[in-house]
C-alpha cells in the first residue's frame, strides 16, 4: 500500500512538473485580476462590519469582481482584460495587459477611450427573443489583431478598429440610418478577423459581409439571405444541439470563407410572448420538435473577391447535422464532419474547395450515441492530423497520415482513461502564430485541459513537426510514458 501512494506520487510530481509554465502563467493571470479594491474589502475592519440584507444585494459583490475579457495576444505573450474599478457614476473600465514572463501589468486602453468605444451595455432591442445561451445584456467584446498591433471593437452593432501605436480609432461599419434598415436588423453579428489582418467578416441581415481595414470599405459575398434562408448564421438547434458556435470560417490564406447556409423554411414556427417587452408581443420562432424537421443544411466556399459560391457535395441525404467544418492548412481543402439524425454515426469528410467534390477519410459509429467535440488539428506540415475518438469507450487521441491514412493511437496517460477533454486551445494557439516568424516549428507546449469524466489533471502535450509521422516527440513520450501504439 504504501509502495503504490509513493508511486502515485511519484507519477503526479512528473506531471506537475510539465505543468509548471502553464500554472505559473495562470497564478499570474489570477493574481493580476484581483484589484485593489477587492483587496481592500478582505480587510479585518471591513469584515467586522454586520451583513445586512442592503450589503448582501449591493455593490461591489460580496464574490469579488469577475475577471472578464481575458485575451491572449497572438504571440502568447500577453493576457489583456477589462480591469474595473469604482462603482456608480465613479465607475471606470480599462483594458489591462499581464506580461505572463516578468508578471508585470501595464494599461493598454484607459478608461477615458473604452467609454467612447464601448458604452454601458443596453437591454436587447423591444421585440428581440433571448436566445438559447444568451443573457439579456450583450457582453462588451474586443479581438486582438493577428499581429498584435489593433484591437477590434463590437459597439453598439458597428465594428471600431484601434491602432494601439497611435491609438487611433476608425470606424469600419457606417450606422443603421446610413445604409437603410433597422437598428436591429443592420447590427453586426458574428465578427472575425480574416488570418492575414487585412478583413473583418460579419454576418448582417442572414448575409455574410467583409470590409477592408484599411479604407473601411465594406463587400457583401451573399446576397440572398433572409429569415427562412441564413448564410453564415446560426439558427437554435445547432448551438443547442451540436454547441457550435459560429457558421462560417476563414480559410487559411484569408482569401475564402466557407459558411452554412441554413434552409429554415421546413422548421415548424412557434409564436411566443414576449414578456421582455412592456405590451407583450407575440412573435414566432423556429423549433424542432424531436421527431421534427430540421433545417436543411449546406456547406458553401466564398471567395473574398468576389463572384459565385461554391458548394460541397455532403451527400444526397439532407437530414443530417453537420457538425463541424474546418480549412486544411493548404486552404484548398475543407473537412466537414457530418452526424446522422440519431447521432450514433459520424463520418469526416474531405472537400475540394475548387469544385465541392468530396470524399470519407474515416467513419465513427457507436450503438448508442457519439459526442461531437473540437478536437480536429492538423499539423503545420501538411502531412498529420489529430482526431479524437470514444470508439474503445474512452476518449484517446489518434494521430493520422493525410497520405496513407495510416494512424497511431498517442496515449498519453496508461490504462483505460480519458485522455483528452479538449484539443481546441491547441488549435487556436497554433493558428495564431501563423503570421510570427519563419519559425513554423510548432515546439511550443500545447495545452489540452483534463477530462471531466476521467478526472485527470492539467497537462502538456508537445509534439514536433520535425518528429516522424505517427509518434510523439521525444520530450512528450519522456514526460508523459505513453504507449504509441501503430495501427
Amino acid at each position: 500500500m504504501q509502495r503504490r501512494a509513493l508511486e502515485q506520487r511519484s507519477t503526479l510530481a512528473g506531471q506537475l512538473t510539465c505543468v509548471t509554465p502553464f500554472l505559473a502563467a495562470l497564478v499570474l493571470a489570477l493574481l493580476a485580476a484581483v484589484s485593489p479594491g477587492a483587496q481592500q474589502s478582505a480587510s479585518p475592519a471591513q469584515a467586522a462590519r454586520p451583513l445586512t440584507v442592503e450589503r448582501i444585494y449591493g455593490a461591489p459583490n460580496l464574490s469579488g469582481r469577475l475577471t472578464e475579457g481575458v485575451e491572449w495576444s497572438p504571440d502568447g505573450k500577453l493576457l489583456s482584460y477589462f480591469h474595473r474599478t469604482g462603482a456608480g457614476v465613479e465607475a471606470g473600465t480599462d483594458i489591462w495587459v499581464l506580461d505572463v514572463a516578468t508578471g508585470e501589468r501595464r494599461v493598454l486602453v484607459d478608461s477615458e477611450k473604452l467609454q467612447k468605444l464601448l458604452p454601458p451595455a443596453a437591454p436587447s432591442p423591444p421585440g428581440k427573443a433571448q436566445q438559447t445561451g444568451l443573457g439579456r445584456l450583450e457582453p462588451q467584446k474586443y479581438s486582438w489583431a493577428p499581429g498584435g498591433d489593433a484591437l477590434l471593437f463590437v459597439s453598439q452593432g458597428d465594428l471600431y478598429w484601434l491602432d494601439l501605436k497611435t491609438q487611433a480609432v476608425k470606424r469600419l461599419t457606417q450606422p443603421a440610418a446610413a445604409d437603410g434598415g433597422t437598428p436591429e436588423s443592420r447590427a453586426v453579428q458574428d465578427p472575425k478577423i480574416s488570418p492575414d489582418g487585412r478583413w473583418v467578416s460579419f454576418v448582417r441581415g442572414y448575409d455574410l459581409w467583409v470590409v477592408n481595414v484599411a479604407t473601411a470599405e465594406q463587400k457583401q459575398l451573399t446576397h440572398d439571405g433572409r429569415e427562412e434562408w441564413m448564410n453564415g448564421q446560426l439558427d437554435w438547434v445547432y448551438p443547442e444541439e451540436l454547441d457550435i458556435h459560429t457558421a462560417y470560417w476563414w480559410s487559411p490564406d484569408s482569401s475564402q470563407i466557407a459558411y452554412l447556409q441554413m434552409d429554415e423554411r421546413p422548421v415548424t414556427k412557434y409564436p411566443l410572448v414576449n414578456y421582455l417587452s412592456y405590451t407583450g408581443e407575440t412573435q414566432t420562432m423556429r423549433y424542432p420538435k424531436a421527431g421534427g424537421a430540421n433545417p436543411i443544411v449546406r456547406v458553401g466556399v466564398v471567395p473574398v473577391a468576389g463572384g459565385s459560391t461554391r458548394w460541397m457535395d455532403t451527400g444526397g441525404d439532407r437530414n443530417v447535422y453537420l457538425a463541424r467544418v474546418d480549412w486544411l492548412r493548404d486552404s484548398k481543402r475543407l473537412a466537414i464532419q457530418r452526424l446522422n439524425r440519431s447521432q450514433n454515426k459520424l463520418e469526416l469528410l474531405f472537400a475540394n474547395a475548387a469544385d465541392g467534390r468530396a470524399q470519407t477519410v474515416l467513419t465513427e459509429q457507436d450503438r448508442y450515441w457519439i459526442n461531437v467535440r473540437d478536437d480536429l488539428y492538423f499539423f503545420a506540415d501538411g502531412r498529420r492530423f489529430l482526431w479524437s475518438s470514444e470508439r474503445d469507450a474512452y476518449r484517446h487521441l489518434y494521430l493520422y497520415d493525410l497520405r496513407s491514412r495510416r494512424t497511431a493511437r498517442c496515449r498519453l496517460f496508461p490504462g483505460d482513461r480519458e485522455e483528452s477533454h479538449r484539443a481546441a486551445p491547441l488549435s487556436r494557439w497554433a493558428r495564431r502564430r501563423r503570421d510570427g516568424a519563419a519559425d513554423t516549428s510548432e515546439r511550443h507546449p500545447q495545452r489540452h485541459p483534463g477530462s471531466g469524466r476521467g478526472s485527470l489533471p492539467r497537462h502538456l502535450l508537445e509534439c514536433h513537426d520535425a518528429a516522424a509521422p505517427g509518434y510523439l516527440s521525444r520530450r512528450c513520450r519522456r514526460s508523459f510514458v505513453p504507449a504509441v501504439d501503430a495501427r
